[in-house]
Protein backbone atom coordinates (compact mmCIF):
# COMPACT_ATOMS: atom_id res chain seq x y z
CA UNK A 1 0.00 0.00 0.00
CA UNK A 2 1.57 3.34 -0.71
CA UNK A 3 1.55 6.61 1.36
CA UNK A 4 -1.54 8.59 -0.82
CA UNK A 5 0.18 11.79 -0.78
CA UNK A 6 3.49 10.90 -2.73
CA UNK A 7 6.72 9.91 -1.48
CA UNK A 8 8.37 13.29 -0.59
CA UNK A 9 5.72 13.94 1.98
CA UNK A 10 6.39 10.63 3.35
CA UNK A 11 10.12 10.78 3.31
CA UNK A 12 9.87 14.64 4.67
CA UNK A 13 7.27 12.99 7.51
CA UNK A 14 9.33 10.35 8.05
CA UNK A 15 12.71 12.78 9.01
CA UNK A 16 10.60 15.11 11.01
CA UNK A 17 9.37 12.30 13.28
CA UNK A 18 12.94 10.60 13.77
CA UNK A 19 14.40 14.30 14.32
CA UNK A 20 12.08 14.54 17.23
CA UNK A 21 12.62 11.60 18.69
CA UNK A 22 16.33 12.72 18.54
CA UNK A 23 15.82 15.74 19.86
CA UNK A 24 13.67 14.22 23.13
CA UNK A 25 16.94 11.46 23.42
CA UNK A 26 19.19 14.51 23.35
CA UNK A 27 17.57 16.36 25.89
CA UNK A 28 17.37 13.57 28.17
CA UNK A 29 20.94 12.75 28.13
CA UNK A 30 21.60 16.56 29.12
CA UNK A 31 20.76 15.46 32.45
CA UNK A 32 22.17 12.33 33.86
CA UNK A 33 21.92 11.02 37.43
CA UNK A 34 24.60 9.10 39.31
CA UNK A 35 23.16 5.40 38.55
CA UNK A 36 20.50 4.76 36.38
CA UNK A 37 16.80 6.34 38.15
CA UNK A 38 13.95 3.55 38.37
CA UNK A 39 11.54 6.44 37.66
CA UNK A 40 12.06 9.19 35.65
CA UNK A 41 9.34 12.24 35.96
CA UNK A 42 9.09 14.91 33.14
CA UNK A 43 7.14 18.18 34.22
CA UNK A 44 6.76 21.55 32.36
CA UNK A 45 6.03 23.47 35.54
CA UNK A 46 9.73 24.64 37.05
CA UNK A 47 7.43 25.68 40.22
CA UNK A 48 5.98 22.14 40.58
CA UNK A 49 8.66 20.26 40.33
CA UNK A 50 10.36 22.76 43.10
CA UNK A 51 7.42 21.84 45.25
CA UNK A 52 7.26 17.88 45.07
CA UNK A 53 11.00 17.57 45.66
CA UNK A 54 10.67 17.44 49.51
CA UNK A 55 7.95 14.27 48.79
CA UNK A 56 9.67 12.95 45.82
CA UNK A 57 13.19 12.47 48.41
CA UNK A 58 11.00 11.16 51.18
CA UNK A 59 9.45 8.71 48.23
CA UNK A 60 12.90 7.68 47.74
CA UNK A 61 14.20 6.94 51.02
CA UNK A 62 10.81 5.09 52.23
CA UNK A 63 11.10 2.47 48.81
CA UNK A 64 15.33 2.63 48.50
CA UNK A 65 14.84 4.21 44.88
CA UNK A 66 15.84 6.49 42.72
CA UNK A 67 13.31 9.13 40.82
CA UNK A 68 15.00 11.67 38.14
CA UNK A 69 12.73 14.72 37.50
CA UNK A 70 13.38 16.36 34.29
CA UNK A 71 11.87 19.97 34.20
CA UNK A 72 10.72 20.69 29.76
CA UNK A 73 9.36 23.29 28.25
CA UNK A 74 5.85 22.71 27.36
CA UNK A 75 5.81 23.03 23.53
CA UNK A 76 9.14 21.14 23.80
CA UNK A 77 7.49 18.63 25.94
CA UNK A 78 4.25 18.04 24.02
CA UNK A 79 6.07 17.97 20.51
CA UNK A 80 9.68 15.71 21.79
CA UNK A 81 6.94 13.03 23.34
CA UNK A 82 4.85 12.99 20.42
CA UNK A 83 7.20 11.96 17.91
CA UNK A 84 8.88 10.08 20.34
CA UNK A 85 5.90 8.00 21.12
CA UNK A 86 5.39 7.42 17.42
CA UNK A 87 8.76 6.29 16.86
CA UNK A 88 9.03 4.20 19.78
CA UNK A 89 11.99 5.84 21.25
CA UNK A 90 13.00 6.03 24.92
CA UNK A 91 10.41 8.37 26.67
CA UNK A 92 9.92 9.41 30.39
CA UNK A 93 8.22 6.71 32.58
CA UNK A 94 5.23 9.53 33.88
CA UNK A 95 4.40 13.31 32.22
CA UNK A 96 3.12 15.85 33.48
CA UNK A 97 0.49 17.42 30.33
CA UNK A 98 -1.31 20.55 30.20
CA UNK A 99 -4.52 21.04 29.75
CA UNK A 100 -6.14 20.37 26.61
CA UNK A 101 -3.14 18.82 25.14
CA UNK A 102 -3.77 15.01 25.78
CA UNK A 103 -6.04 15.22 22.63
CA UNK A 104 -2.82 15.56 20.45
CA UNK A 105 -2.38 12.01 21.54
CA UNK A 106 -5.59 10.40 21.46
CA UNK A 107 -6.73 11.01 17.92
CA UNK A 108 -6.49 7.22 16.88
CA UNK A 109 -7.55 3.56 18.04
CA UNK A 110 -7.26 3.48 21.98
CA UNK A 111 -5.06 0.59 21.74
CA UNK A 112 -2.83 3.13 20.37
CA UNK A 113 -2.82 5.52 23.08
CA UNK A 114 0.91 6.35 24.42
CA UNK A 115 -0.14 6.03 27.93
CA UNK A 116 -1.54 3.71 29.99
CA UNK A 117 -5.05 3.39 30.48
CA UNK A 118 -5.79 4.12 34.32
CA UNK A 119 -9.25 3.42 34.51
CA UNK A 120 -9.79 0.79 36.41
CA UNK A 121 -7.07 2.08 38.92
CA UNK A 122 -9.02 5.00 39.27
CA UNK A 123 -12.01 2.69 40.31
CA UNK A 124 -9.73 0.35 41.96
CA UNK A 125 -8.73 2.98 44.81
CA UNK A 126 -11.93 4.61 44.37
CA UNK A 127 -10.67 8.28 43.06
CA UNK A 128 -14.20 9.30 41.61
CA UNK A 129 -15.38 9.42 44.56
CA UNK A 130 -12.30 11.04 46.46
CA UNK A 131 -11.75 13.58 43.87
CA UNK A 132 -13.57 16.36 42.77
CA UNK A 133 -15.06 14.51 39.75
CA UNK A 134 -15.76 17.05 37.13
CA UNK A 135 -11.64 16.88 36.92
CA UNK A 136 -11.60 13.47 34.97
CA UNK A 137 -13.07 14.93 31.90
CA UNK A 138 -9.61 16.96 31.07
CA UNK A 139 -8.36 13.65 30.78
CA UNK A 140 -10.09 11.31 29.28
CA UNK A 141 -11.30 10.03 25.93
CA UNK A 142 -13.89 7.55 25.13
CA UNK A 143 -14.66 6.46 28.35
CA UNK A 144 -11.03 5.79 29.08
CA UNK A 145 -8.96 7.73 31.97
CA UNK A 146 -5.43 8.56 30.91
CA UNK A 147 -4.23 10.80 33.47
CA UNK A 148 -4.83 11.83 37.04
CA UNK A 149 -6.15 15.67 37.84
CA UNK A 150 -3.62 17.55 39.45
CA UNK A 151 -5.38 20.53 40.09
CA UNK A 152 -9.24 22.13 40.50
CA UNK A 153 -8.63 25.82 39.52
CA UNK A 154 -11.69 27.48 40.62
CA UNK A 155 -11.69 31.29 39.19
CA UNK A 156 -12.46 34.15 41.59
CA UNK A 157 -12.32 37.75 41.15
CA UNK A 158 -9.75 39.56 42.65
CA UNK A 159 -10.34 43.16 43.57
CA UNK A 160 -9.01 46.55 44.96
CA UNK A 161 -10.58 46.21 48.14
CA UNK A 162 -9.29 49.67 49.03
CA UNK A 163 -10.74 51.50 45.99
CA UNK A 164 -14.36 49.45 46.31
CA UNK A 165 -14.56 50.96 49.94
CA UNK A 166 -13.62 54.20 49.02
CA UNK A 167 -16.28 54.12 46.11
CA UNK A 168 -18.83 52.71 48.72
CA UNK A 169 -19.11 49.41 47.03
CA UNK A 170 -20.46 46.10 48.23
CA UNK A 171 -19.50 43.12 46.82
CA UNK A 172 -21.64 40.92 48.68
CA UNK A 173 -24.25 42.73 46.52
CA UNK A 174 -22.59 41.29 43.13
CA UNK A 175 -24.13 38.47 43.09
CA UNK A 176 -25.27 38.42 39.12
CA UNK A 177 -23.51 39.84 36.06
CA UNK A 178 -26.32 41.94 35.30
CA UNK A 179 -25.66 43.65 39.00
CA UNK A 180 -21.87 43.83 38.14
CA UNK A 181 -22.38 45.39 35.00
CA UNK A 182 -25.18 47.81 36.07
CA UNK A 183 -22.19 49.09 39.25
CA UNK A 184 -19.67 49.17 36.88
CA UNK A 185 -21.15 51.62 34.36
CA UNK A 186 -22.91 53.81 36.92
CA UNK A 187 -20.34 53.77 39.78
CA UNK A 188 -17.04 52.74 38.55
CA UNK A 189 -16.37 53.23 34.90
CA UNK A 190 -15.52 57.28 34.87
CA UNK A 191 -13.17 59.39 33.29
CA UNK A 192 -11.46 60.76 36.38
CA UNK A 193 -9.47 63.57 34.40
CA UNK A 194 -11.93 64.95 31.66
CA UNK A 195 -10.13 64.45 28.53
CA UNK A 196 -13.10 62.29 26.97
CA UNK A 197 -10.98 58.65 27.57
CA UNK A 198 -12.32 57.00 30.48
CA UNK A 199 -9.55 55.99 33.05
CA UNK A 200 -11.04 53.53 35.32
CA UNK A 201 -12.79 50.41 34.21
CA UNK A 202 -14.95 47.65 36.29
CA UNK A 203 -13.03 44.81 34.80
CA UNK A 204 -10.24 43.49 32.99
CA UNK A 205 -11.05 41.48 29.72
CA UNK A 206 -9.23 41.33 26.64
CA UNK A 207 -11.61 42.90 23.76
CA UNK A 208 -10.47 39.29 21.71
CA UNK A 209 -12.30 37.08 24.17
CA UNK A 210 -9.54 34.12 24.51
CA UNK A 211 -9.77 32.35 27.80
CA UNK A 212 -12.11 34.64 29.62
CA UNK A 213 -14.28 34.07 27.12
CA UNK A 214 -14.26 30.62 27.35
CA UNK A 215 -14.17 30.60 31.60
CA UNK A 216 -17.66 32.27 30.98
CA UNK A 217 -19.37 30.25 28.71
CA UNK A 218 -18.31 27.27 30.39
CA UNK A 219 -19.79 29.22 33.63
CA UNK A 220 -23.01 29.69 31.47
CA UNK A 221 -23.27 25.87 30.59
CA UNK A 222 -21.55 25.89 27.41
CA UNK A 223 -18.50 23.90 26.72
CA UNK A 224 -16.97 23.24 23.44
CA UNK A 225 -17.89 19.64 23.05
CA UNK A 226 -20.55 17.29 25.07
CA UNK A 227 -20.22 14.75 27.43
CA UNK A 228 -19.93 12.24 24.24
CA UNK A 229 -17.21 14.09 22.67
CA UNK A 230 -19.55 15.96 19.99
CA UNK A 231 -19.13 19.56 19.28
CA UNK A 232 -21.69 21.66 20.97
CA UNK A 233 -21.10 25.34 21.19
CA UNK A 234 -23.36 26.90 18.62
CA UNK A 235 -26.16 26.99 21.03
CA UNK A 236 -28.13 29.86 21.84
CA UNK A 237 -26.69 30.31 25.20
CA UNK A 238 -23.75 30.54 23.61
CA UNK A 239 -24.90 33.53 21.38
CA UNK A 240 -25.69 35.12 24.56
CA UNK A 241 -22.27 34.98 26.46
CA UNK A 242 -20.63 36.32 23.12
CA UNK A 243 -22.95 39.45 22.58
CA UNK A 244 -22.86 40.03 26.28
CA UNK A 245 -19.10 40.28 26.04
CA UNK A 246 -18.71 42.51 23.19
CA UNK A 247 -21.30 44.74 24.75
CA UNK A 248 -18.60 44.96 27.49
CA UNK A 249 -15.28 45.45 25.69
CA UNK A 250 -16.38 47.23 22.45
CA UNK A 251 -19.68 49.16 23.28
CA UNK A 252 -19.60 53.16 24.07
CA UNK A 253 -20.70 52.11 27.47
CA UNK A 254 -18.12 49.45 28.32
CA UNK A 255 -16.96 48.61 31.48
CA UNK A 256 -13.89 46.34 30.50
CA UNK A 257 -10.80 46.60 29.31
CA UNK A 258 -7.73 44.79 28.65
CA UNK A 259 -4.70 45.10 31.03
CA UNK A 260 -2.62 42.44 29.42
CA UNK A 261 -0.08 40.42 31.58
CA UNK A 262 3.59 40.84 33.85
CA UNK A 263 4.46 44.53 33.91
CA UNK A 264 1.57 45.85 32.30
CA UNK A 265 -0.98 43.83 34.97
CA UNK A 266 1.16 45.01 38.08
CA UNK A 267 0.89 48.59 36.42
CA UNK A 268 -2.38 48.66 35.72
CA UNK A 269 -3.71 47.13 39.45
CA UNK A 270 -1.46 49.60 41.48
CA UNK A 271 -2.83 52.31 39.04
CA UNK A 272 -6.69 51.05 39.97
CA UNK A 273 -6.97 51.17 35.99
CA UNK A 274 -9.62 48.31 36.72
CA UNK A 275 -10.89 47.12 39.94
CA UNK A 276 -11.91 43.81 38.78
CA UNK A 277 -9.88 40.58 37.69
CA UNK A 278 -10.36 37.07 36.43
CA UNK A 279 -8.15 35.06 39.08
CA UNK A 280 -8.19 31.09 39.11
CA UNK A 281 -5.58 30.25 42.66
CA UNK A 282 -2.74 29.73 40.28
CA UNK A 283 -2.86 33.78 39.82
CA UNK A 284 -3.14 34.64 43.56
CA UNK A 285 1.09 33.55 43.65
CA UNK A 286 1.07 35.38 40.42
CA UNK A 287 0.07 38.70 41.95
CA UNK A 288 1.41 38.39 45.24
CA UNK A 289 4.48 37.34 44.10
CA UNK A 290 4.61 40.25 41.16
CA UNK A 291 3.36 43.10 42.99
CA UNK A 292 4.15 43.01 46.74
CA UNK A 293 3.08 47.14 46.79
CA UNK A 294 -0.77 45.95 46.66
CA UNK A 295 -0.34 43.58 50.41
CA UNK A 296 -3.59 44.08 52.58
CA UNK A 297 -5.26 46.08 49.60
CA UNK A 298 -6.82 43.07 47.77
CA UNK A 299 -9.40 40.76 48.33
CA UNK A 300 -11.59 37.68 46.44
CA UNK A 301 -14.66 37.09 45.73
CA UNK A 302 -16.78 34.50 43.66
CA UNK A 303 -17.80 35.74 39.99
CA UNK A 304 -20.92 36.87 40.10
CA UNK A 305 -23.85 34.11 38.90
CA UNK A 306 -25.48 34.50 34.92
CA UNK A 307 -28.74 33.92 36.83
CA UNK A 308 -29.91 34.49 40.50
CA UNK A 309 -28.80 31.30 42.18
CA UNK A 310 -26.39 30.24 39.59
CA UNK A 311 -22.94 28.55 40.03
CA UNK A 312 -20.30 31.13 41.54
CA UNK A 313 -17.44 30.16 39.40
CA UNK A 314 -15.91 28.26 36.27
CA UNK A 315 -12.17 27.30 36.11
CA UNK A 316 -9.06 27.82 33.95
CA UNK A 317 -5.89 26.07 33.57
CA UNK A 318 -4.86 22.35 34.18
CA UNK A 319 -2.28 19.92 34.95
CA UNK A 320 -2.42 15.79 34.85
CA UNK A 321 -0.46 13.10 35.23
CA UNK A 322 0.06 10.44 33.14
CA UNK A 323 2.16 7.10 32.40
CA UNK A 324 4.05 6.06 29.25
CA UNK A 325 3.34 2.46 27.95
CA UNK A 326 6.71 2.18 28.36
CA UNK A 327 6.87 2.78 32.14
CA UNK A 328 9.56 0.48 33.25
CA UNK A 329 7.74 0.19 36.62
CA UNK A 330 4.35 0.72 36.46
CA UNK A 331 3.54 -0.29 39.89
CA UNK A 332 5.99 2.09 41.23
CA UNK A 333 4.75 4.96 39.15
CA UNK A 334 1.09 4.34 40.47
CA UNK A 335 2.53 4.68 44.39
CA UNK A 336 4.62 7.71 43.40
CA UNK A 337 1.62 9.56 41.72
CA UNK A 338 -0.65 8.06 44.84
CA UNK A 339 1.70 9.66 47.09
CA UNK A 340 2.82 13.11 44.71
CA UNK A 341 -0.44 13.87 44.23
CA UNK A 342 -3.10 12.61 46.80
CA UNK A 343 -1.49 12.40 50.16
CA UNK A 344 -3.44 14.92 52.14
CA UNK A 345 -0.47 16.09 54.76
CA UNK A 346 1.20 17.20 51.68
CA UNK A 347 -1.48 18.76 49.91
CA UNK A 348 -1.57 21.13 52.52
CA UNK A 349 1.96 21.88 52.89
CA UNK A 350 2.28 22.44 48.94
CA UNK A 351 -1.48 24.63 48.83
CA UNK A 352 0.35 26.91 51.24
CA UNK A 353 3.52 27.20 49.44
CA UNK A 354 1.82 27.56 45.95
CA UNK A 355 -1.86 28.53 46.22
CA UNK A 356 -2.93 25.82 43.53
CA UNK A 357 -6.29 23.83 45.09
CA UNK A 358 -5.83 20.03 45.18
CA UNK A 359 -8.41 17.40 43.66
CA UNK A 360 -8.35 15.78 46.83
CA UNK A 361 -11.39 16.96 49.21
CA UNK A 362 -9.87 15.10 52.03
CA UNK A 363 -6.79 17.53 51.93
CA UNK A 364 -9.56 20.57 52.52
CA UNK A 365 -9.74 20.04 56.15
CA UNK A 366 -5.87 20.36 56.74
CA UNK A 367 -4.93 23.53 58.45
CA UNK A 368 -3.11 25.09 55.14
CA UNK A 369 -6.72 25.87 54.40
CA UNK A 370 -7.72 27.83 56.97
CA UNK A 371 -4.94 30.24 57.40
CA UNK A 372 -5.15 33.91 57.15
CA UNK A 373 -3.88 35.65 54.01
CA UNK A 374 -2.27 39.16 54.69
CA UNK A 375 -1.66 40.07 51.83
CA UNK A 376 -5.71 39.60 50.57
CA UNK A 377 -6.92 41.51 53.77
CA UNK A 378 -6.41 38.34 55.94
CA UNK A 379 -8.70 36.08 53.92
CA UNK A 380 -8.86 32.18 54.46
CA UNK A 381 -7.94 31.65 50.77
CA UNK A 382 -7.78 28.12 50.95
CA UNK A 383 -11.11 27.90 52.23
CA UNK A 384 -12.41 30.48 49.53
CA UNK A 385 -11.55 28.62 47.17
CA UNK A 386 -12.46 24.72 47.88
CA UNK A 387 -15.99 26.08 49.05
CA UNK A 388 -16.33 26.60 45.25
CA UNK A 389 -14.82 23.39 43.68
CA UNK A 390 -17.72 20.97 44.00
CA UNK A 391 -18.95 23.54 41.39
CA UNK A 392 -16.35 23.54 39.20
CA UNK A 393 -18.03 22.47 35.55
CA UNK A 394 -16.48 19.68 33.37
CA UNK A 395 -14.82 20.43 30.44
CA UNK A 396 -14.42 18.25 27.46
CA UNK A 397 -11.73 18.56 25.22
CA UNK A 398 -11.15 15.77 22.46
CA UNK A 399 -8.09 16.05 19.34
CA UNK A 400 -10.21 18.47 18.17
CA UNK A 401 -10.48 20.75 21.28
CA UNK A 402 -7.52 23.48 19.24
CA UNK A 403 -9.73 23.31 16.43
CA UNK A 404 -12.98 24.58 18.51
CA UNK A 405 -11.02 27.24 20.17
CA UNK A 406 -9.72 28.57 17.12
CA UNK A 407 -13.60 28.55 15.11
CA UNK A 408 -15.15 29.88 18.31
CA UNK A 409 -12.53 32.76 18.53
CA UNK A 410 -13.38 32.90 14.56
CA UNK A 411 -16.96 33.06 15.44
CA UNK A 412 -16.23 35.77 17.95
CA UNK A 413 -14.10 38.13 16.19
CA UNK A 414 -16.68 38.31 13.14
CA UNK A 415 -19.68 38.96 15.95
CA UNK A 416 -17.45 42.17 17.17
CA UNK A 417 -16.82 43.30 13.92
CA UNK A 418 -20.58 42.99 13.02
CA UNK A 419 -21.48 45.15 16.64
CA UNK A 420 -18.47 47.84 15.22
CA UNK A 421 -20.51 48.40 12.39
CA UNK A 422 -23.90 47.69 12.88
CA UNK A 423 -24.70 48.01 16.23
CA UNK A 424 -27.29 45.91 18.69
CA UNK A 425 -29.33 45.37 15.89
CA UNK A 426 -29.15 42.00 14.48
CA UNK A 427 -25.87 40.84 16.82
CA UNK A 428 -27.77 37.95 18.21
CA UNK A 429 -28.89 36.60 15.08
CA UNK A 430 -25.19 36.74 12.99
CA UNK A 431 -23.59 35.09 16.37
CA UNK A 432 -25.72 32.67 16.10
CA UNK A 433 -25.17 32.39 12.51
CA UNK A 434 -21.41 32.50 12.84
CA UNK A 435 -21.26 29.93 16.07
CA UNK A 436 -23.44 27.42 13.54
CA UNK A 437 -21.25 27.88 10.92
CA UNK A 438 -17.41 27.78 12.74
CA UNK A 439 -18.83 24.43 14.46
CA UNK A 440 -20.00 22.42 11.53
CA UNK A 441 -16.22 23.28 10.03
CA UNK A 442 -15.46 21.60 13.26
CA UNK A 443 -17.81 18.73 12.51
CA UNK A 444 -16.63 18.31 9.40
CA UNK A 445 -13.29 17.91 10.16
CA UNK A 446 -14.05 15.26 12.80
CA UNK A 447 -16.61 13.30 10.31
CA UNK A 448 -13.18 12.36 8.29
CA UNK A 449 -12.05 10.69 11.83
CA UNK A 450 -12.90 7.02 11.43
CA UNK A 451 -11.89 5.86 15.05
CA UNK A 452 -13.80 9.05 16.80
CA UNK A 453 -16.56 8.28 14.28
CA UNK A 454 -16.85 4.98 15.38
CA UNK A 455 -16.84 5.58 19.38
CA UNK A 456 -19.54 8.05 18.93
CA UNK A 457 -21.74 5.55 16.63
CA UNK A 458 -21.16 3.52 20.00
CA UNK A 459 -22.20 6.31 22.16
CA UNK A 460 -19.49 5.76 24.67
CA UNK A 461 -21.47 7.81 27.24
CA UNK A 462 -18.27 9.17 30.47
CA UNK A 463 -19.93 6.87 32.76
CA UNK A 464 -18.00 4.41 31.33
CA UNK A 465 -15.07 6.57 32.95
CA UNK A 466 -16.88 6.96 36.65
CA UNK A 467 -18.12 4.18 38.90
Amino acid sequence: MEFPYGKAPLAIGLIALVSGAVVWMAARSDQKPEGRPDLVFATFVKEQAEAYRPAIAQFEREHNVKVQVQVVDQQALQGRLQAALQAGADVPDMVELLYGTLGGFTKGPIADVGFVDLTQRVKAEGLYDKLVSSRFTLWSTRGHIFALPHDVHPVMLVYRRDLLEQLGIDVNALTTWDEFCRVGREVVTKDLDNDGVPDRFMLDLPPDGSDSLRLLMLQRGVTLFDQREQVCFDTDRAADVICWYVRQTHSKDKIAVTCGWGQTLARAMIDGRCLFYMCPDWRTMQIRADIPSLEGKLAVMPLPAWEPGGIRTSTWGGCGLAMTKSCRNPELAWQLAMYLYYDADQLGKRFAATNILPPLKEAWTRPEFDEPRPFFSNQRLGRLYAALAPQVPAETYTPYSTQAVGRLSEAFTNTALYYEAHGDEGMRDHARAELRRCADMVRASMSRNRFLKMAAQAQVAPEAVSR
